[in-house]
């Protein structure tokens, strides 16, 4: 059981069901547009579900691991950028949100990873910490982003985003008497849904900007005096071999 349900093979399961998912919506264009979105509906709520499955059985199996959080994060990014990438190319949301959810992942997944290579600021007693506080130092920072009410909220909202863009895709394209008169109501609620969670989404990306570009400041600081300890060492190599050449 340990070896055949892990938690790395979830994290890639969720990924191949919101895949699935956005190729219904895409069979469903074409025909069976109700049958299709429900069923899309139906493993969008599997793919969300999966990732709180994932996490709980790392902890229960004690098989967490480097490669499994940033497997969990690859997870995330690739689920949100192929719902909102899809109904933006479907013409229901701006092309700028999938914009502002890639430039968001890219941004903070490069600052964690300068954060990862400082390590620790207690050194290896406060690594556990460090962690899963998903490399944040402060604590206000750790509460905003790695709380579990934090994550559980995103996740929720990110949950409720993809099927009320999902029930939006079905009434658009099931041609249904009764809901033609609320179509701009219901694009209205949805795109509010859309802006709420693009703005959580950007509000607690905020603090691993405010810790992560002190640590890019620092490391650049680090590199330069990197660089000036070389120099004497090259100027010396560089004047002996002027003098050979004499």
């Amino acid at each position: 059981m340990r070896g055949l349900v892990t938690p790395n093979k979830i994290t890639v399961l969720r990924m191949l069901v919101a895949g699935a998912a956005v190729g219904m919506y895409a069979a469903g264009s074409h025909r069976n547009a109700v049958a299709f979105g429900i069923c899309a509906l139906a493993f969008t709520i599997c793919a969300v579900g999966l990732d709180g499955v994932d996490g709980y059985l790392a902890r229960r199996l004690r098989m967490t691991s480097a490669l499994g959080a940033q497997l969990d994060i690859l997870g995330d990014r690739v689920i949100e950028n192929l719902f909102f990438i899809y109904f933006a190319a479907s013409g229901q949301i701006s092309v700028l949100v999938p914009v502002v959810f890639f430039v968001r992942g890219v941004l903070t997944d490069f600052l964690r990873g300068i954060a990862a290579s400082r390590g620790p600021v207690g050194g290896d007693s406060g690594a556990g910490e460090f962690q899963r506080n998903w490399m944040l130092v402060e604590t206000w920072s750790a509460r905003i982003v790695a709380s579990r009410f934090s994550r559980g909220a995103y996740a929720t909202l990110k949950c409720v985003c993809f099927c009320a863009l999902g029930v939006e895709w079905i009434a658009r394209r099931a041609k249904i008497s009764v809901v033609a008169p609320w179509s701009n109501a219901i694009h209205v609620a949805v795109s509010g849904i859309v802006f709420v969670t693009m703005a959580f989404c950007v509000f607690r990306a905020l603090p691993v900007f405010w810790e992560g570009f002190r640590d890019f400041r620092a490391a650049e600081c680090l590199d330069a005096n990197a660089d000036v300890r070389v120099q004497p060492g090259a100027v010396a190599v560089a004047a002996r071999v002027v003098a050979g050449a004499r």
